[in-house]
């Protein structure tokens, strides 16, 4: 039954490994462009925490932020986490800890220090490396999949689950495959480890199936790719309409009076600067793709053409500046303001780029070709003709500055402090915006020790956990430098991002590439893509589920005594969908694993790791078109 489970020939690692050094390392065109890509808390139940790159603060405001090179995030006891990465969602169950060793447009490497970790990949281009590092060995994923991956508190103890997919699990001595169906447990070395079947899954696989049928099920694919971080949430809190003047549009269930990049805090994200972070539970995708229309009274979210994966920004908003327009504002002190972008307007970065980045962070977001973009930035300008332009006195023109509420104004004080905006907005007198001059670049404002996020009050984890070293197939890239060498230059730089090839050294007095938490490389490479001849998998990328047909989860018993993940975390902020809520274990199939035989062929409606399977009940459901027509209305989110 597990005759598929064996150890690579080194004729096969020597050509997975110079496929791996063939593959780019990022799509970006210039070295001083950010990646277009970011990966998003997306979910955080009970205790989670974060601890950004360079500090030696854990946040607490973990929901919505972008994860960069370096943070760390902690999944406390009786909590859960979940991250997206383009259309991979990434689950961490009680006592969890990840750290990001990097992250671009082609590569995700994450390492697990320990906990359990759940892995949704939908897609995975031929270029693309993901990549899980962990004390034991290193977990490259050969392709889509439904994956969980468990270390010991010691870590001494991986075990590997596929339900679907294919894995390499490589260190020092070799590497073995663990296919669709098999549990592999390693103690030692890989190329020995310890087979069984499938389980039963406990508390944390059956939220992860939850969440896995509700992205199948997600509506908002028909209008965004899957590569825009954020769509699943889109469904539970606004509908989609079609607008002759715009097409595809997403409204959002409101209270009242609200406004976009209103109800949230400004933090300091190296190397995009300053960074929007929304309150909502959807709050992602609409705040950095997109952009925002006013039509017939509403707010309306226009996401631009649905193409591959659009460039991410950092908050796709106007600001307000020039003088004499903050008379009359009580702030106590020099105000800061900021309006959403509205259709096709150009978003200029105020961090370094290149040419082909500026266009390309436009053109797959809105509805403009590329001459449109680089007249703009030539001439700094919208061009006369089109969208934008200028008013009588010569002044640029922007759609939402003229809609009543847009312009959010508070102190720079809060705007700094990461303080919730909401709760700090300044008041605009009658005719205080007919002085202001609109800007593209976000104010030159150093950052403070308090822009990275508001301190946890939770203990931090365990130090041991974050130090321990990690097997990975590649160097990691150089740890950031300490925050207060990131801020002193930024105030060197003019309170300007730093570009990225005039980063600061490493921590401070630390050596070049040193790590507190070190990488062991194998130099005999990882095969990061690519399954073993002999396992019978076609070797091809394979095709992402496709809605309606999710997988049972990849289930596995926990790595130790404590049944990690077997209850329901205790609540969440923001309230979890109601889904989240369902406790009662499914009914299991207990006849056991089947035998595993080769993968068929791959066909459009058939992933190549398909096999017979025992499906629990709670996983059935209609394909999205089969749905009713009239839905259940979305919940109206009210901050």
């Amino acid at each position: 039954m597990w005759s598929r489970l064996r150890p690579m020939t080194p004729r096969l690692l020597a050509l997975v490994a110079s496929l791996a050094l063939a593959a780019p390392l990022a799509r970006a065109d210039d070295p001083i462009d950010p990646p277009g890509r970011v990966a998003r808390v997306s979910a955080a139940l009970g205790t989670v925490s974060l601890q950004p790159a360079g500090s030696d603060t854990w946040v607490s405001d973990v929901l919505n932020r972008p994860l960069v090179n370096d943070d760390r995030l902690w999944s406390d006891r009786e909590s859960r986490a979940e991250v997206h990465v383009g259309s991979t969602a990434a689950r961490l169950g009680s006592e969890t800890g990840i750290g990001i060793l990097a992250i671009d447009d082609s590569t995700v490497r994450l390492r697990l220090s320990a906990g359990a970790l759940q892995l949704r990949v939908r897609t995975l281009e031929p270029d693309e490396t993901m990549e899980i590092a962990t004390p034991s060995a290193s977990v490259a994923v050969l392709s889509p999949g439904s994956y969980r991956i468990d270390v010991s508190d010691r870590g001494d103890e991986l075990r590997v689950a596929v339900r679907q997919g294919q894995v390499a699990v490589t260190d020092a001595t070799g590497a073995t495959t663990v296919n669709a169906g098999e549990l592999a447990i390693f103690h030692g070395a890989v190329n020995d480890p310890v087979t069984r079947a499938l389980p039963a899954g406990d508390g944390f696989d059956q939220w992860a199936a939850e969440r896995d049928r509700r992205e199948d099920r997600a509506v908002s694919t028909r209008y965004v790719s899957r590569d825009t971080i954020g769509y699943e949430d889109l469904d539970d809190y606004g509908t989609w309409r079609t607008v002759d003047q715009y097409g595809p549009v997403w409204v959002p269930q409101v209270s009242v009076g609200w406004t976009p990049y209103r109800d949230g805090h400004w933090s300091w994200i190296a190397p995009w600067g300053w960074t929007w972070i929304d309150d909502a539970p959807w709050g992602f995708a609409p705040f950095h793709y997109g952009r925002w229309i006013h039509y017939r009274d509403q707010w309306c979210w226009a996401p631009g053409p649905r193409m591959g994966a659009p460039v991410y920004a950092p908050a796709l908003v106007g600001w307000v500046g020039g003088n004499g327009w903050s008379v009359g504002i009580g702030v106590g002190g020099p105000p800061v303001g900021w309006f959403p972008l509205g259709w096709n307007e150009v978003y200029v970065p105020s961090y370094r780029y290149s040419r082909s980045y500026v266009t390309n962070i436009n053109v797959t977001n809105i509805h403009v070709d590329n001459t449109y973009v680089t007249n703009y930035v030539d001439r700094g300008r919208a061009p006369d003709h089109g969208p934008g332009g200028r008013d009588r006195d010569g002044r640029e023109r922007y759609a939402n500055m003229g809609v009543s509420g847009a312009v959010i104004v508070t102190s720079r004080d809060a705007f700094q402090g990461s303080q919730r905006i909401g709760e700090h907005l300044a008041r605009l007198p009658a005719g205080a915006l007919e002085h202001a001059r609109p800007d593209l670049a976000a104010p030159a404002l150093a950052p403070t020790r308090e822009s990275i996020g508001r301190p946890s009050h939770a203990p931090p984890p365990r130090r041991d956990i974050f130090t321990r070293p990690v097997v990975s197939s590649t160097p990691a890239p150089a740890p950031a430098p300490s925050f207060e060498t990131q801020r002193r230059g930024v105030v060197a730089n003019g309170g300007r991002p730093l570009p990225i090839d005039r980063a600061p050294a490493p921590r401070d007095g630390a050596e070049a590439g040193a790590r507190p938490d070190p990488v062991h490389v194998l130099r005999g490479g990882v095969p990061p893509r690519g399954p073993a001849p002999a396992t019978g998998i076609d070797p091809r990328p394979q095709p992402a589920q496709r809605p309606g047909g999710s997988p049972p989860p990849a289930v596995m018993p926990p790595a130790g005594p404590d049944a990690r993940g077997d209850r329901p975390p205790p609540g969440s902020r923001p309230p979890p969908p109601s889904e989240w809520r369902r406790d009662a274990a499914p009914p299991v199939d207990r006849r056991g694993p089947p035998e595993v035989r080769p993968a068929p062929p791959v066909t459009p409606d058939r992933p190549a790791d398909a096999r017979p399977a025992p499906r629990p009940q709670y996983d059935a459901r209609p394909a999205p078109e089969a749905r009713p027509a009239i839905q259940p209305p979305p919940r109206q989110y009210e901050p």
